[in-house]
């Protein structure tokens, strides 16, 4: 992979958006390869978390590289190579690197290291747990330029944040600071520049501590309901205890705790 740093780390999945000389936007190479790095992390049994960053440290993601998909995708350009023909024969691989078109349910660390800006604050929506390098910003500014921001943010955002404070996102187009995003709750955590990095593997490293088939069962449950009555909600996350209690690793960290060790989950 070029322009998606792809690197595997144990049980963990580091990606990296590698364009920092075009401000880590997202070109036709760059779509194809980090759908399939997604992929990848959905096949991979023994990948239980990945981390998504930017390269460079002013740019997590500064949207989309118009300039290069819209001609395709209008069919004002024909594809000139296969990266090409397979943004244009596969229409739904945006929703595919936007985690829309089957959820993800390993956890994924947003460490975001500077500007996300258009389908850079889209892409964090994908993600769980984010920590923001104090430097970051945050913006939607598509309505500034006539269009939409409809990778995900016109539900995702309501959802995911008050009211009002996704309005603002929304429709205001200015760019929100770390600090203000992590008020929001849009973030989780803010730290140094230095500390991003390291930060994100501290909390990779204790994600892969625990049961993976718990973990995947915490988040399956929390998206498959979020929107359904109260009723059917509890129903569904009873049947997703019920398999996990069913699994080896339910029996194994009991055990573990009784014999005071560290539990050995396998996923099984």
């Amino acid at each position: 992979m070029n322009t998606i740093k792809f690197e595997k780390r144990g049980h963990q999945a580091w990606i990296t958006l590698n364009r920092p000389q075009a401000r880590n936007t997202l070109n036709g190479e760059m779509f194809v390869e980090l759908a399939d790095a997604w992929q990848e992390v959905r096949e991979d049994d023994t990948i239980r978390v990945a981390v998504l960053t930017g390269a460079g440290e002013e740019d997590f993601c500064c949207g989309g590289d118009l300039g290069e998909v819209i001609p395709l995708w209008t069919g004002a350009r024909q594809p000139g190579n296969a990266i090409e023909e397979r943004l244009v024969t596969d229409p739904l691989i945006a929703d595919k690197i936007m985690l829309k078109d089957a959820p993800l349910v390993k956890p994924v660390i947003g460490a975001i290291n500077g500007r996300a800006l258009g389908g850079g604050t889209e892409i964090i929506q994908a993600t769980d747990f984010r920590i923001a390098a104090e430097h970051a910003e945050f913006a939607l500014p598509e309505p500034k330029v006539g269009v939409v921001p409809g990778a995900g943010s016109m539900v995702r955002l309501t959802r995911q944040l008050p009211y009002a404070h996704a309005m603002k996102i929304l429709l205001g187009g200015e760019p929100v600071s770390a600090r203000e995003a992590l008020a929001m709750g849009l973030v989780s955590e803010v730290v140094p520049l230095a500390d991003l990095l390291p930060r994100a593997e501290e909390v990779a490293d204790n994600i892969c501590r625990q049961a993976p088939l718990a973990l995947q069962a915490i988040k399956r449950t929390a998206l498959h309901t979020h929107t359904q009555p109260w009723e059917d909600a509890f129903r569904f996350e009873m049947e997703q205890a019920g398999l996990v209690m069913m699994s080896r690793d339910a029996r194994e960290g009991p055990r573990a705790f009784k014999e005071k060790r560290t539990p050995q989950f396998k996923g099984e």
